[in-house]
């Protein structure tokens, strides 16, 4: 296996791009970055995708895993009982006593979709999924009232996973949530939540949109990046909607950097703007490319179009208007 995709294989270019748009952000945004919030964010990317590559190895012939899944099947048991544990236990220590509370609030309270989403979308059997839902409440039920919280955060957070939980088991939701929101459109999402937790955790309390507006424009940079992973490893039925999600996403970033100057975009969006529609115009080059690459190397080379732009927030120029903003505790 040629070394360029170690990587790869590792899952290591996944938590690389959201610390790489972590920094960028917080560099636009003039935000200083308390110890603990890099490793953290980090460490918990690369926890969900080692959860999401060993679930989907389960239930699968191996002659139909792709290389990197047919490395986590090999070694699964010594992710799942060392390597994965062992992750958990430092970002535990993280949380409990190295980044503000609040931060971890937030951060605890974007466990049950991410937890969905494992669920929906890597385990293969429908019963398998149900009991994982149901030690999944228990589990995150127990957790929030093991953590530091205040009595009525803890009640109100305890009534509404409950309330989700009994909705997807009762009325089976999560088939529907399965079958019309696809799963590169979910992890989009929850991806770009995970690189805004910082911005957001600054941004709480206001009224300004601005940061789900970076929200909406990160999403739509990943789930451009994961639709045509999907489509060029499934084959060409997939290309045309794969395509058609990549000129939607630069069709609504480029009204962003036209709404900007007329004052209908704050200002402060531009730079993020422009970093999101280079990414998306790298795709689409690399899309044009695809046939000239195999599976494996235009993944690669997806991810790197992503993180880019990330990287190139990092050395250009910025405006110091205003200093950095102190990080509230």
């Amino acid at each position: 296996m040629p070394f360029w995709l170690w990587p790869h294989v590792l899952s290591l270019e996944a938590p690389l791009v959201a610390v790489l748009w972590l920094l960028g952000i917080s560099r636009l945004d003039h935000l200083q970055i308390m110890p603990g919030v890099v490793p953290g964010l980090g460490f918990s990317v690369w926890f969900i995708y080692l959860a999401d590559r060993v679930l989907d190895t389960f239930g699968v012939p191996e002659s139909a895993l792709s290389l990197r899944h047919r490395f986590y099947r090999r070694w699964r048991w010594a992710l799942v009982f060392i390597v994965m544990p062992a992750v958990a236990v430092y970002l535990a220590w993280l949380g409990l006593w190295v980044v503000p509370a609040r931060l971890l609030t937030n951060s605890v309270l974007q466990l049950f979709p991410i937890g969905v989403y494992l669920i929906l979308y890597s385990v293969a059997s429908s019963q398998v999924r149900l009991r994982l839902l149901q030690a999944g409440l228990v589990l995150l039920l127990f957790a929030i009232n093991a953590l530091p919280f205040q009595e009525n955060l803890k009640l109100v957070l305890s009534l509404i996973i409950a309330g989700a939980a009994v909705l997807l088991m009762t009325l089976r939701l999560h088939e529907q949530i399965e079958r019309f929101f696809r799963k590169e459109v979910a992890a989009g999402i929850l991806f770009a939540l995970g690189c805004t937790t910082w911005s957001r955790f600054h941004d709480f309390g206001s009224t300004s949109v601005e940061s789900w507006a970076a929200v909406l424009l990160l999403a739509l940079l990943f789930t451009c990046n994961l639709a045509l992973i999907t489509a060029r490893e499934a084959g060409p039925r997939a290309d045309l909607r794969a395509h058609g999600t990549l000129i939607s996403s630069l069709v609504i970033v480029a009204f962003t950097l036209i709404a900007v100057p007329l004052g209908y975009v704050p200002a402060n969006l531009l730079p993020l703007s422009s970093a999101v529609a280079v990414g998306l115009l790298g795709l689409k080059i690399l899309w044009f490319n695809r046939q000239r690459l195999s599976a494996e190397a235009f993944r690669v080379w997806a991810d790197v179009v992503v993180a880019l732009p990330a990287l190139a927030t990092l050395v250009w120029p910025t405006s110091s208007a205003g200093g950095s903003a102190p990080c509230c505790m």
